[in-house]
């Protein structure tokens, strides 16, 4: 799975914020050990980091988080 952010501040969608090569992937979510689903540890720290990194935005950025398959799937996004 590929999680990616872009500021919605700044691109209207992610389509537009893709096709500006804006996205910007949160890696870490698979190894080639074991996957996001094997350990919930890993899970957690990945929405700290998350959580803490969209805390030392401007106040005024809006974040969006595009969740893909490995092989590009759209599966989610918020």
């Amino acid at each position: 799975m590929i999680l990616y952010f872009y500021r919605q501040d700044m691109y209207g969608s992610y389509a537009e914020a893709n096709a500006k090569d804006a996205l910007r992937e949160i890696s870490g979510l698979t190894t080639e050990y074991r996957s996001l689903y094997d350990v919930g540890g890993d899970l957690a720290d990945t929405l700290e980091a998350i959580h803490k990194t969209s805390k030392m935005m401007d106040e005024k950025s809006v974040i969006r988080y595009v969740l893909l398959d490995d092989d590009g799937t759209f599966l989610d996004a918020c």
